[in-house]
């Protein structure tokens, strides 16, 4: 998908407007940042660390802008992440004259590989590319506490991992619900992205869906597919909200999502009434939406825009 514009789903709901300077990307990588995801894989697997990619638009996002000057350029971050995490900048600026076209070329890959719906967006990944952590925008945290959760989800791989070797010594049933113990600990959407062969897997193992992992991940499936649907309409949406909004509800009719994916559906309808100044229709979609799955990521996102935007009401 093309997020170049699209700081979030809404830029509405992104907090940050700093107005700085942005680095170059050769700059940024003479601090430490590397910029080619292939050179990041074999640096992570060589050293034993993690790998951190930051997607930005340095050049034309405020809150990107203003996560690379109260975190990222914040000593604590250059001295700590290092330590586990080789960093990987996957930048999108307007101005591409200090771009390589690989460097282009790469992003687009990227970012249609790990569903990039806004910017900034930060992903934590093994050196195979897999991610365990993943998290969009920026709040406003200053950089130790940023700094800080992010090592704390080292203990999520830790985890992953554990469950992953136990899955290595059983088999049948057995190993697949050690493989889906594994996978519960990353976003379900990120999961069927990222991790195919270990989705395969399980679905293959649990073949007459005996411990209801093969029925459990067909229905992911679908409900990846009816978001991609649901993005696609966005993307090429009417000039006339209320024409949107018809396209999103005859989606709906027609696939009948349930969960997140319905909770994304109703999320950008929220999105919708809120720049046509709907307020309260607004406020019904997200509270709607925000019960169908709250602890999802776009269920904590909605929990924030109810407070920073909905609070007196």
């Amino acid at each position: 998908m093309n997020s170049l514009r699209f700081i979030p789903r809404n830029a509405l709901w992104v907090v940050g407007t700093a107005a700085i300077l942005s680095l170059t990307v050769a700059a940024q990588a003479a601090e430490g940042w590397v910029v080619d995801f292939k050179k990041a894989q074999a640096q992570a697997a060589k050293e034993g660390k993690s790998i951190l990619m930051e997607f930005t638009g340095s050049d034309w996002c405020p809150p990107c802008k203003a996560l690379q000057k109260n975190v990222l350029s914040k000593d604590v971050f250059k001295t700590e992440m290092p330590k586990s995490f080789v960093l990987l900048k996957l930048d999108s600026p307007r101005d591409k004259s200090k771009q390589t076209p690989e460097e282009i070329e790469q992003y687009k890959v990227l970012s249609a590989k790990y569903g990039i719906q806004g910017v900034p967006t930060i992903f934590l990944a093994d050196a195979k590319g897999r991610p365990y952590y993943q998290t969009v925008g920026y709040s406003g945290d200053p950089a130790d506490k940023y700094v800080a959760n992010l090592k704390d989800q080292l203990g999520t791989l830790a985890k992953r991992d554990a469950a992953f070797a136990k899955a290595e010594k059983a088999s049948g049933t057995e190993k697949a619900k050690l493989l889906a113990e594994g996978l519960s600990l990353v976003d379900d959407e990120m999961a069927l992205k990222t991790y195919d062969n270990v989705v395969s897997q399980i679905i293959e193992l649990d073949a007459e869906n005996k411990a209801g992992l093969k029925a459990k991940f067909a229905g992911l499936k679908d409900s990846i597919g009816f978001k991609s649907e649901l993005e696609a309409t966005m993307r090429t949406g009417a000039s006339d909200p209320k024409d949107t909004l018809a396209a999103i509800d005859k989606l709906i009719e027609d696939k009948k999502p349930s969960g997140a994916a319905l909770q994304e559906a109703l999320f950008y309808k929220g999105s919708i009434h809120f720049q046509t100044d709907n307020k309260a229709k607004a406020k019904e979609m997200l509270i709607e939406a925000q019960k169908l799955a709250p602890k999802s990521e776009t269920g904590k996102r909605i929990d924030d825009i109810l407070e920073r935007f909905f609070k007196d009401e």
